[in-house]
């Protein structure tokens, strides 16, 4: 990740969400984070958690960690024009996403990472781990016999 400066966008919080939008706005700028390097694949799981209130666009930011501050061509989220009324005008708070939205964050990115896994599967293989999920939630065997009463 390269620390990064974007001009012309403002970041902003949303009502009901912990998440920031980034907006065009003539004057301002917004400082974060560019990922870089990033596969096809991951970049896929990337956008699979993205809310569909967000567009991509492509953008130029620069580099604040370069003394000449190179600018660098990337793609970015903008929060759509047809959901403006959901912004707030106050910016994004982070301190508040950490505390009340993270956790939450954080298990819908694990669920979208098992699910690119399984996409992946082979049937025969995705098959197995099925039944094996449903012996352990049961307790039945795939003829209906209990693991309960086994001796």
């Amino acid at each position: 990740m390269k620390t990064a400066v974007l001009r012309g966008f403002a970041r902003r919080g949303l009502c009901c969400a912990g998440f920031a939008a980034l907006v065009e706005q003539a004057g301002s700028l917004v400082v974060g984070q560019a990922v870089v390097g990033l596969m096809p694949k991951e970049r896929r799981l990337f956008d699979s958690v993205v809310d569909d209130g967000f567009s991509l666009a492509q953008v130029v930011a620069r580099q604040l960690d370069e003394s000449d501050m190179e600018p660098m061509d990337c793609s970015t989220y903008v929060w759509r024009e047809e959901f403006r009324d959901a912004l707030v005008e106050e910016d994004w708070d982070f301190e508040r996403f950490q505390e009340e939205y993270l956790a939450d964050f954080v298990a819908v990115c694990k669920d979208a990472r098992e699910e690119h896994r399984v996409e992946r599967l082979p049937d025969e293989e995705l098959k197995t781990l099925a039944l094996a999920r449903r012996r352990s939630q049961t307790g039945l065997d795939d003829e209906g016999a209990s693991h309960w009463d086994r001796d």
